[in-house]
């Protein structure tokens, strides 16, 4: 009797077990219900950002490459000719630019044909990654783990972003190589046809150099293809990325977008990179279209982070072959953008699309539970998950909608970003807003304390203000900027021209002009307070209040004074 209930106990593990290889496999048969899914999708992907379709251009880099690139709205010859001998907008990017083609051909003033054909292709790629995914696992896991990717809150500024078309080009091009690559049997075919998916993936967005990584994770740990024969296989896809990825830092170089230094040690800086790019999947809130240079808790999050991966490479026999993707994967898509190379924009929603795409497999198998019960709670929790990913990312496509909105919602996220300060003040300034404005440029200056950008900002927000106000003559600010960036402008020169502005009829860019002057020209604190009591003397307490601002050292002697009287109600004689 016992050795009949141990036979059947063995059985039931076995059919338990085989039910849960075949569920987490898949059968790679497709019926009627992956047909529905594929509809599925492609109505999640329309309800979720159905607000972009509404949305303008921005001038979050829509300008540069749309609305006011010379070479979009001149000849189709000339533009894709540039396309392919040109490094433009900091990159080399041709099949980026020409996918622009069919909008200009169809569309070009109406940005909602932009974000229709931005919204088909993101559409496009999730159902590839649906058709991979149901070759390895059933239509239930795989439809709801594209759906979690395609619906994530991080993928918002990529699809609903003009310019974010790249990313999305990039994520449909990687996926069809892994697609193509995958099928069995091979051939020279194929494997050309793979290539050249890749190559293509790589003139869409260099980023795309990752694929040899994804693809060795997936052929490793997910098709349990042997480590060497995955390596060969990836080896012609090496040769591609090397081929894009070399180039890269010399054109960081020659366009300044590799800052002079880190606010981090190299390995907490990078490990903290991927500590904040891993909690905004986790959690995604605060998401803006920039971010500052170091973001609040990246330091705890890099030691997060190091902790987790001392963890994983000590448990790794035990792990999963999905944790396993999942690990390589991500961290593998973070390479390129996770601050190895410092920056300018060191943080970025649209730099994580290809990491949480990865995560699509690992989510997959982690829903193929062999228990019923198991199952029917993972498909409640599965659907709540969904429902809170679409009502926040329809939302954040609404902050899309125009440039004011945008930074409105950038700041509002992330008040610490000087980037969205300056192009706030920069929108407001451009509506006539100037006093709105001058109070984002002053923020700006607040936030990046010895910045010249938020009083270059400001001093054009006075100088249009009076220019519109018929205070000074037309292009007098111009004037100012153009005398200012010549070689060998000194502080003596500084000087005369703030003497010769303040002698206008606007004082308020004089002030302006000397808040600029004291970031060019720094003065010690003690020097500053001194110039504020003469300028108080003078009855000039606006002006007193430009150098106070400057004040770095709260204990400044005489700085305790000034205040009081600054602060004194009219007619009292502070001690």
């Amino acid at each position: 009797m016992r050795r009949t209930g141990h036979r059947r106990g063995q059985s039931k593990a076995q059919s338990s077990a085989a039910r849960a290889v075949v569920a987490a496999r898949g059968s790679g048969k497709w019926g009627r219900r992956d047909l529905d899914a594929l509809f599925v999708i492609i109505g999640a992907v329309v309800a979720a950002y159905f607000p972009a379709l509404g949305a303008g251009f921005t001038n979050w880099d829509d300008d540069r490459f749309i609305t006011s690139n010379p070479l979009f709205r001149g000849s189709v010859i000339g533009y894709v000719v540039a396309a392919f001998t040109r490094v433009q907008f900091q990159a080399f990017h041709p099949l980026h630019l020409l996918s622009y083609l069919p909008d200009r051909l169809l569309w070009p003033n109406q940005p909602a044909g932009f974000h229709a054909l931005n919204l088909a292709l993101f559409a496009l790629a999730l159902v590839l990654g649906f058709v991979l995914l149901r070759r390895r696992a059933n239509t239930w896991p795989a439809l709801a783990a594209i759906l979690l990717v395609g619906l994530h809150p991080l993928a918002v500024e990529s699809v609903a972003w003009v310019v974010g078309r790249k990313d999305i080009l990039a994520l449909l091009l990687l996926l069809a190589a892994v697609l193509v690559e995958d099928r069995e049997p091979r051939s020279k075919r194929s494997t050309a046809v793979a290539c050249g998916l890749a190559l293509a993936a790589c003139l869409a967005k260099t980023s795309a150099v990752v694929l040899p990584i994804v693809l060795f994770a997936w052929l490793h740990f997910a098709r349990q293809v042997p480590a060497r024969a995955a390596l060969r296989r990836c080896l012609p896809f090496v040769g591609i990325a090397l081929l894009f990825a070399l180039p890269v830092p010399l054109i960081w170089r020659q366009n300044q977008m590799i800052p002079p230094s880190r606010p981090l040690p190299f390995v907490l800086d990078v490990l903290g990179t991927l500590g904040i790019y891993a909690r905004h999947v986790v959690a995604p809130v605060d998401l803006s279209p920039v971010y500052p240079a170091m973001v609040s808790g990246q330091v705890l999050a890099g030691l997060v982070m190091g902790a987790a991966l001392l963890a994983a490479v000590a448990f790794w026999h035990r792990l999963p072959p999905a944790a396993k993707f999942a690990l390589v994967g991500f961290i593998g898509c973070l390479l390129p953008v996770a601050n190895i190379a410092p920056l300018y924009f060191r943080f970025a929603d649209r730099y994580a699309l290809l990491a949480v795409a990865v995560l699509a497999w690992p989510m997959a198998a982690l829903l193929a539970w062999p228990r019923v019960a198991a199952r029917r709670i993972g498909f409640v929790l599965v659907l709540l998950l969904l429902g809170l990913e679409l009502w926040t990312t329809s939302h954040l496509a609404l902050a899309w909608k125009d440039s004011l909105s945008l930074w409105q919602n950038a700041v509002a996220a992330q008040p610490r970003a000087v980037f969205a300060h300056l192009k706030l003040g920069e929108t407001l300034r451009e509506q006539g807003r100037f006093r709105e404005a001058a109070a984002s440029y002053l923020n700006a200056g607040q936030v990046d304390p010895g910045g010249l950008k938020g009083p270059a900002g400001f001093l054009r927000t006075m100088g249009e203000k009076a220019e519109s106000e018929g205070r000074i003559s037309a292009g007098s600010y111009q004037q100012w900027e153009r005398a200012i960036a010549k070689p060998g402008f000194d502080a003596r020169q500084m000087n005369a021209l703030i003497e010769s502005v303040d002698k206008s009829n606007c004082h308020s860019c004089a002030e302006a002009l000397l808040w600029l002057a004291l970031r060019m020209f720094p003065e010690p604190d003690p020097s500053l307070v001194t110039l504020a009591r003469k300028a108080l003397d003078r009855g000039r307490t606006s002006t007193a209040m430009v150098y106070l601002g400057e004040v770095r050292d709260p204990n400044t002697e005489g700085l305790a004074e000034i205040v009081r009287t600054l602060n004194a109600p009219a007619g009292d004689s502070p001690r």
